[in-house]
């Protein structure tokens, strides 16, 4: 009686623990404009900013989150700050100052 108690009490606890499992869901490719492109991630939903496709040499691409600007890529820094995640009903937009592209990966959170 001991040993079922045991289980039963190390399965629920592991259970009540659990954060969810990610599964893939689709691939979204979106604009970062000048002005900036207004994007939230859907419920039950994980974004991973993959890359982005900037036009020229002199560009740059940057997430406003929270009201501060995080600077991904720059024609001073060669190395870009990427993946960048982002977790479900997070808005932000995406700024360049030029026309670009943005890679997404989209994942689904499954319990």
């Amino acid at each position: 009686m001991k040993k079922i108690l045991f289980i039963l009490a190390i399965t629920f606890s592991s259970l009540s623990f659990a954060q969810g499992n990610l599964q893939f869901n689709q691939v979204l490719v979106l604009d970062a404009t000048p002005a900036g492109n207004l994007v939230t991630v859907p419920a039950d939903k994980v974004w991973k900013i993959e890359s982005v496709a900037l036009s020229n040499n002199n560009a740059y691409f940057q997430i406003q989150w929270g009201g501060l600007n995080y600077f991904v890529l720059n024609n001073s820094s060669p190395y870009a700050n990427l993946p960048f995640w982002l977790p479900s009903n997070e808005s932000i937009s995406l700024v360049a100052n030029v026309n670009s592209k943005v890679s997404i990966i989209e994942f689904n959170v499954v319990p």
